[in-house]
């Protein structure tokens, strides 16, 4: 039997690469995932059209700001992937400063639909080697750490994942490159998308994850629901609002925690 000395150091030495090789398995499971953003500059006419009708171009902005700002710290907090921000800067806006004041940087898209930006999102993320990539929808602001991990572990060569919102948009959408011509053509914000893309992918044989569904942020009546989701500690503007401003009585509102609606995730098989 080696002197005592010698095998505290191999026991330790032992440990050491133990400690090595677990940090490169969790770069590596990083490396493989990949969360998309699609980032909207904060400009007038630049906004989501339905929260722009209902809340008005200042309203808007000052949401869509803040909706986004939740959703860069869900992604950027999710220990396991890389975060790739899809942006049409501008000349006021050439950066990404105002969302990060460390700047994460960005894919430049010009002047390209939300479905356009989606799939080249998606096609760099896999060109840059992940192997699964999970688009997450700035717009609904309740989506759990752990519908993000069920969706990533769920997707693969046979299966998607997809998020519903309460109008039919998707929240949340997670594949493999080999199924990344499913989702051509499909605007995340549109009403039924969901049901649509999981009709599509049915009929390609794939099976669909379900994560728990959720809402979208696009009016009064939604904006509400979400006001009623957070706590006192997480307001929801930074800065007080015009709209508060104007209304002194909606300073004093109650906010408190509600339910969120959640399902239990299911699996549809295509047949």
């Amino acid at each position: 039997m080696p002197p005592f000395w010698i095998r505290i150091g191999t026991e330790r030495a032992g440990l050491a690469r133990c400690h090595r090789t677990a940090k490169w398995n969790s770069m590596e499971n990083k490396r493989n995932n990949c969360i998309i953003l699609l980032a909207e500059v904060p400009e007038p006419g630049k906004t989501n059209c339905e929260l722009k009708t209902s809340l008005g171009e200042e309203r808007a902005l000052h949401v869509s700001g803040d909706l986004l700002k939740n959703s860069y710290a869900l992604a950027k907090n999710f220990k396991d992937s890389i975060l790739l921000i899809s942006y049409e800067k501008t000349s006021a806006h050439p950066d990404l400063t105002w969302l990060d004041p460390e700047d994460p940087g960005f894919l430049e898209t010009k002047k390209k639909t939300a479905a356009e930006q989606l799939t080249d999102a998606f096609t760099l993320a896999f060109n840059a080697g992940a192997k699964k990539a999970l688009f997450l929808n700035h717009l609904s602001p309740v989506v759990k750490t752990e519908w993000l991990s069920q969706a990533f572990d769920n997707a693969g060569e046979r299966t998607i994942s997809i998020g519903r919102n309460q109008d039919g948009s998707f929240y949340l959408l997670a594949l493999t490159k080999n199924n990344l011509k499913t989702i051509s053509g499909f605007s995340p914000n549109a009403p039924n998308t969901a049901d649509e893309l999981s009709e599509k992918a049915k009929k390609n044989k794939l099976a669909v994850f379900i994560t728990p569904e959720t809402f979208a942020v696009k009016n009064e009546e939604t904006l509400r629901t979400w006001l009623e989701t957070r706590t006192q500690e997480t307001p929801l503007f930074s800065t007080i609002h015009p709209a508060l401003e104007q209304n002194p009585a909606l300073k004093h509102t109650k906010i408190h925690s509600g339910k969120n609606r959640r399902g239990t995730p299911q699996e549809e098989s295509g047949k």
